[in-house]
């Protein structure tokens, strides 16, 4: 008897939120720096500071989640596209949740 594969621990989200949401915050600092604005300067510096942020709560997130070897592609993927990936983390730990409590699976 086979063992069924083991549940995934990362999921790359597609690539339109790569052009979108990396190709955004890349085309504002382009623009801040080119234009010289303040304005785009501080929502670059917003944005970039959510990342990061974001990416620090992937991390952590996937680490207590119990997919410590994958918690840097989490982290560094949710540093890039921001949100998406988070809701992907999100969605996957509680799809392994789920099927951890099914009759069978234990």
């Amino acid at each position: 008897m086979s063992t069924p594969p083991a549940p995934p621990t990362f999921v790359p989200v597609p690539g339109l939120w790569w052009a979108t949401n990396f190709g955004g915050l890349v085309a504002n600092a382009v623009l801040a720096r080119r234009r010289r604005s303040r304005r785009l300067g501080l929502l670059f510096a917003a944005a970039l500071t959510l990342h990061v942020g974001e990416a620090v709560h992937a991390w952590r997130f996937a680490r207590r989640s119990g997919l410590g070897d994958d918690a840097w592609r989490w982290a560094a993927q949710t540093l890039g596209v921001g949100f998406p990936s988070l809701l992907a983390l999100h969605d996957l730990v509680a799809e392994r949740a789920v099927g951890a409590t099914r009759p069978g699976n234990g």
